[in-house]
């Protein structure tokens, strides 16, 4: 017998030996602190949609309009809630493999999915929708889409954003921006506001297009790749940025964190910050996690920390709410937590199921809304 094959079952057993005895790396979550006093809570309703047809599901935010809370399930069936009483009013089947949370408004739904289809509808006369149209892209979608007035703008993975038309689908403009070889899964969605629309991209730039003919008002550098490798240099734009009093807040993975003047592209102040989470905001601050599960307050105006709570260390939390004297963030073992807005101090957590959420909670009225990896969706809010 070749000597070779005599040591291979040697070589084996070495090699299951050293694996076996292998360090796990992986950061193991925090323990959960005891609450002094705790936050009185309270359960609204519950839903399982049963949107986890596949691993896509974490992706499907749902949309909250005209007190109706609209989900999708990566089947492709939209679910019509009453926001108030979690009640169904509606089921509708698009048989679209949805990737992608809703986007839209009252008047008209989008639906995207992991095949590169665009569909728009529209409410019909009874309880239900229709189709109003429906297109192909060469590329998967994995941002909401944008509706505003009368286009719809759309963020692909291969680097393209498309102006389409509201009425009947049909493209207006797109530009392409490059892609690095190596980026998240995600892709942050267009902000639309007065003549132009803002998108970040994977090579950690903002850039603000003109709306109706998406020519460049300006671009703006968040974060500069870095690094030998390819995933050192992983600068995304992927976190939902938000816009307040002529202001967009954006933040980068691996990068930085950023007050850029929307008018004009001009950076007011920025930081170390490494986060793909959305950003929630109020009249004196701006609330984020970042990619350690760390959940920050920051200064509008100057960009310092107010205040930094680590409590919930790698427990992989969503992106925060806001909710008048609170910041709600999700985590992975289904526990919604609750935190005092003014210093951070954490007043109260509430089991909301038992798997993971992804979506930063949807602030319904004086609720939060969540939906876990299984479709169960969950309003929750203070007890007064």
């Amino acid at each position: 017998m070749n000597p070779v094959l005599k040591l291979l079952p040697l070589l084996l057993a070495a090699m299951l030996v050293a694996c076996s005895s292998a360090k796990d790396n992986t950061e193991q979550p925090a323990e959960l602190t005891v609450i002094r006093d705790p936050l009185s809570l309270k359960r609204n309703w519950e839903i399982e949609t049963g949107a986890s047809a596949n691993a896509a599901s974490y992706r499907l935010r749902p949309l909250y309009s005209d007190n109706r809370i609209y989900s999708i399930d990566t089947r492709g069936t939209i679910v019509c809630l009453d926001a108030t009483y979690g009640t169904t009013l509606w089921r509708y089947s698009t048989g679209l493999r949805a990737i992608a949370g809703l986007g839209g408004n009252s008047e008209l739904l989008l639906v995207t999915s992991r095949d590169g289809e665009i569909a728009a509808y529209r409410h019909a006369a009874e309880e239900g929708l229709e189709e109003s149209w429906k297109i192909r892209i060469d590329s998967e979608i994995r941002a909401i889409p944008v509706v505003d007035g009368e286009q719809v703008f759309v963020r692909s993975v291969d680097g393209r954003l498309r102006g389409l038309s509201a009425a009947d689908g049909s493209q207006l403009w797109v530009v392409t921006r490059r892609v690095p070889p190596l980026s998240l899964t995600g892709n942050s969605e267009p902000l639309v506001a007065g003549g132009l629309v803002f998108s970040g991209f994977d090579d950690g730039k903002l850039v603000a297009f003109e709306r109706d003919n998406g020519e460049i008002r300006w671009e703006s550098t968040i974060s500069v790749p870095s690094g030998r490798t390819e995933v050192e240099r992983m600068v995304d734009l992927d976190g939902r940025f938000a816009l307040r009093n002529g202001i967009i807040y954006i933040s980068s993975f691996q990068g930085r964190l950023a007050a850029v003047q929307a008018t004009s592209g001009d950076l007011l102040w920025s930081r170390e910050f490494s986060s793909f989470q959305p950003i929630a905001v109020d009249d004196r601050a701006i609330y984020l996690s970042d990619d350690k599960s760390h959940l920050w307050s920051i200064d509008l105006r100057t960009g310092s920390a107010l205040w930094k709570q680590d409590v919930l260390n790698a427990r992989k939390i969503t992106g925060p709410a806001v909710l008048g004297e609170h910041v709600v963030v999700a985590d992975l073992d289904g526990l919604l937590h609750w935190f005092n807005r003014e210093d951070g101090k954490l007043v109260r957590r509430i089991h909301i199921g038992f798997a993971r959420s992804y979506a930063q909670p949807l602030v319904v009225g004086d609720a939060v809304v969540t939906v876990d990896k299984y479709g169960q969706l969950t309003s929750v809010s203070v007890n007064r």
